[in-house]
């Protein structure tokens, strides 16, 4: 899942500013926190999420 600018993850404790980039297994954002510090959030991307391997599955 993609994130859009604005969106609030952990109960608004980090807001997404804007996607900064991505490879070949993640995605990388420019977030704020909730008392105004800008952080950087990595997180895999979508491709990766659905491989059964990630959730524990095994492989072919």
């Amino acid at each position: 899942m993609t994130w859009v600018n604005g969106h609030k993850l952990q109960n608004g404790k980090y807001t997404i500013e804007r996607k900064l980039g991505d490879g070949g297994f993640g995605i990388t954002y420019l977030a704020t926190t909730a008392n105004g510090q800008h952080i950087v959030i990595k997180t895999l991307n979508d491709t990766v999420q659905r491989r059964p391997e990630h959730f524990g599955g095994t492989r072919n």
